[in-house]
């Protein structure tokens, strides 16, 4: 960069200093680096730094961002499948009991009677599937992190209920296949009936209805957390926008920083040695030096000046000379002239002298001649 300083006494420190004298960036190797790049090329990086600084730090904002809401995501996601799978258990068992109450029902009516035992049958499958697959969700698997301590309560309180709900199950079966009503005779269908309400009413009932009430417990909390983790969504939403919002402002403003930085850089030492520039042209102080410490087209500037200055001293020192010199040679020259001059005219009025003296000789003699005559 240049900075003007010069070798008489004139103050010049209203005038910026060199800004890399002052930055603690430039006393680092980068500072010393970057005086050494070219002016396009410190354009050219602070343009490519800016931009990567704005584009990494919103790719970071983003990343982030989205690394919460993918968390509430996931936790949401949880909550809902955990809800599914406990409401389509609890589904599947309130159509168990209701077909077979409608199986009571239907007693007398042969072909609803036997529509309803098979749907029975069908629902009694799919309660046993869903309650397999519920066990394998939860039963062989630890806690989930996004698992609240009720939900864990309660899924553990479930799992120790369900040897009456398998044992409800494997009844059910056994007693549906031994009364079959496709292979029951009318009078067969009392004692069937019979047996079925006395089943229904029996201690394994008992046994489901906790089971059903764990169940049912379960739902609610389930739902409560699916209820939750909406919220937690909606929050991450608004955190995510204030997120990226943040990393905006930021990368914008270190940006900014850099821009002003680069322009530091490459403005400044144009502004000095143009500075020095105009002090010397318009004072014709040609003592004024601008210092040299970058390497890119501004410090060749500042050198080419300085030559040129010195050149410019140095003409102006030998014109000097030569003046005082023809002053002196005019002054001899004078003398010379002088001393000519006094001696053409004392010559002149030696000769004038003697004209007069040859003229008053003559004058005399033709007044002798003509005494004589």
């Amino acid at each position: 960069m240049a900075k003007v300083h010069a070798s008489n006494n004139r103050d010049y420190r209203n005038w910026p200093e060199n800004p890399s004298s002052d930055s603690p960036i430039s006393a680092s190797g980068l500072g010393s680096w970057v005086n050494h790049l070219k002016v396009g090329q410190k354009i050219a990086l602070g343009y490519g730094l800016a931009l990567s600084l704005a584009v990494s730090g919103t790719t970071l904002g983003f990343m982030i961002a989205d690394r919460y809401q993918q968390k509430a995501y996931t936790q949401q996601e949880e909550a809902l499948t955990h809800l599914y799978l406990a409401y389509r258990l609890q589904v599947g068992v309130f159509r168990v009991r209701t077909k077979q109450h409608k199986l009571i029902l239907f007693t007398n009516q042969r072909q609803r009677r036997e529509e309803t035992y098979s749907q029975l049958l069908t629902h009694v499958t799919n309660a046993r599937q869903i309650w397999s697959e519920f066990q394998s969700t939860y039963a062989s698997l630890p806690p989930k992190v996004n698992q609240s301590a009720s939900e864990i309560k309660a899924i553990n309180r479930l799992l120790q209920t369900d040897d009456g709900f398998d044992a409800y199950l494997q009844r059910t079966e056994v007693l549906f296949q031994k009364s079959n009503p496709r292979n029951l005779k009318s009078e067969e269908m009392e004692a069937a009936k019979t047996e079925l309400f006395q089943f229904m009413h029996g201690s394994s009932v008992f046994k489901l209805d906790d089971f059903l009430n764990d169940l049912t417990h379960l739902v609610e909390v389930t739902a409560q957390e699916y209820e939750q983790s909406k919220r937690n969504l909606r929050g991450a939403e608004r955190l995510r926008v204030q997120i990226i919002a943040s990393s905006l402002m930021l990368s914008v403003a270190v940006a900014t920083l850099l821009v002003i930085y680069m322009y530091q850089a490459i403005a400044r030492p144009i502004q000095s040695v143009t500075y020095v520039a105009q002090q010397v042209t318009q004072e014709s102080n040609f003592d004024l030096q601008a210092s040299v410490t970058n390497h890119d087209e501004v410090g060749i500037l500042a050198d080419s000046l300085n030559r040129l200055i010195r050149e410019v001293q140095q003409l102006l020192k030998t014109q000097t000379e030569t003046n005082e010199q023809l002053e002196i040679y005019n002054h001899i020259l004078e003398q010379k002239v002088q001393e000519r001059t006094k001696q053409l005219k004392d010559k002149n009025q030696f000769l004038q002298k003697t004209i007069d003296e040859l003229n008053h000789t003559q004058a005399q003699l033709v007044q002798t001649e003509k005494m004589s005559s």
